[in-house]
């Protein structure tokens, strides 16, 4: 379910876009929403940033969900998942930004076509301009798995490591219904949150991270319009665990020997912070430019008595 955070600013009249074009393939499409920016602004606003070179390990340094990274590129994303699924046209979801004449993609998906059960599916949320945009969330949801329990966890195992934390906290591979894996910003290895007043094990901690800055378990959460971020933004405490270091990998098993769900999802929330501040910036920049203009512009009017 989405939410809008509304705020009465100049920004209020920005909007999710409804759909993405139809009658053109999944790649021609994404030409018109990926980046970079343009280097030219709407009349009167600002050149959008060049993109911004991924931070060290953004790209390269974590473990992949199907293939995705965190800090993969939009593009390269993209393709990636595209390829995996020619005959699928993947979900797009635009998002206006102003001084960017065309729309851009928050994220895109793939299995959320229809309504009707889907043994796949994936969400892939991406960081929005002046910045580079690249990935900072994934998440992929198996359904309708027969898949023996021991060999499902052995797979992650193999895959990811030891697990650093698991739901329930004291549990055997029996009971285990999440596991956690924590990363620094060149993803090696982290040490996990100290519980605290609210979560008094640290995978209680993650798993609150992990809903941050979405709306559910929808693909297109309009987190990043400005008009609800400008809002979101103030009330953020970026010196709490989840804003400065929830950068993490997680799975979920289903309940019973023969697994029949599997969920893994990762994310960044410290590069989708920055994106998110970087992108007020530049929208509020631009408030303030049409602004000053309309003044010069006023005070070159004369009344006429």
């Amino acid at each position: 379910m989405r939410n809008s955070v509304l705020s009465t600013t100049l920004l209020a009249s920005v909007t999710i876009a409804a759909a993405a074009v139809s009658a053109q393939s999944a790649i021609e499409q994404l030409k018109t929403y990926t980046q970079p920016a343009p280097a030219t602004g709407k009349a009167g606003g600002p050149n959008a940033a060049a993109p911004a070179a991924p931070r060290n390990g953004e790209a390269t340094g974590f473990p992949d969900i199907a293939g995705l990274r965190i800090g993969m590129p939009l593009r390269e994303a993209f393709t990636l998942l595209q390829s995996a699924h020619p005959a699928v046209k993947l979900g797009m979801y635009p998002l206006d930004i102003p001084g960017i004449d065309k729309p851009v993609l928050e994220g895109f998906s793939y299995g959320w076509e229809t309504l009707a059960a889907h043994p796949e599916r994936v969400i892939v949320d991406v960081t929005p301009p002046p910045n580079q945009q690249v990935v900072w969330k994934v998440r992929r949801y198996l359904a309708q798995q027969q898949i023996y329990r021991a060999n499902a966890l052995a797979s992650l195992r193999e895959k990811y490591g030891k697990e650093m934390a698991t739901t329930p906290a004291v549990a055997d591979d029996q009971h285990i219904s999440d596991m956690w894996w924590v990363f620094d910003e060149q993803g090696h290895p982290a040490k996990l949150p100290n519980p605290g007043p609210s979560w008094p094990s640290a995978d209680l901690k993650l798993a609150e991270c992990g809903q941050k800055l979405i709306y559910g378990n929808d693909p297109g959460s309009s987190w990043f319009a400005p008009n609800n971020l400008e809002g979101q933004l103030k009330n953020l405490d970026l010196a709490e665990w989840c804003m400065s270091s929830g950068i993490a990998l997680h799975a979920y098993i289903g309940p019973g020997d023969i697994v029949r769900m599997l969920n893994v999802d990762m994310f960044q929330l410290p590069l989708a912070i920055r994106s998110a501040s970087a992108e007020m910036k530049f929208v509020n920049e631009l408030a303030k430019r049409q602004q000053q203009q309309q003044i010069d512009k006023a005070k070159q009017a004369k009344p006429k008595l």
